[in-house]
């Protein structure tokens, strides 16, 4: 298993294009991918129409350390592409991590 990030403070960048075009070319090469949207702005995980969606997402992985395959990761029309959904609206994720005892870690 190999993870590969795409990570930037600023917006408007293009780190949900080159992630959902990325993604997109190893599925389609047969290689199982999972993509994690922590933005705030869940645009990534409307990028690829869905299958099947989870009860839960982000919110539910972090916050409630649910890690549940089939609560939190929804499943694409593409067969070897899944999505993590964001779906923290309230934007308390970045304070529950910074509060939390291993917060900084809990992403590693």
């Amino acid at each position: 298993m190999r993870v590969v990030s795409v990570v930037s403070t600023k917006g408007g960048v293009g780190k949900t294009t080159v992630t959902a075009n990325l993604g997109g070319l190893l599925a389609d090469a047969g290689l199982k991918v999972l993509f994690i949207d922590l933005d705030s702005q869940p645009t990534l995980s409307s990028y690829y129409p869905l299958r099947t969606e989870a009860p839960g997402g982000t919110y539910e992985l972090i916050a409630l350390s649910d890690t549940a395959p089939a609560h939190v990761i929804s499943h694409t029309a593409h067969p070897h592409l899944d999505v993590v959904i964001s779906n923290d609206h309230a934007g308390q994720l970045p304070q529950l991590l910074l509060n939390a005892p291993d917060g900084r870690f809990r992403l590693a």
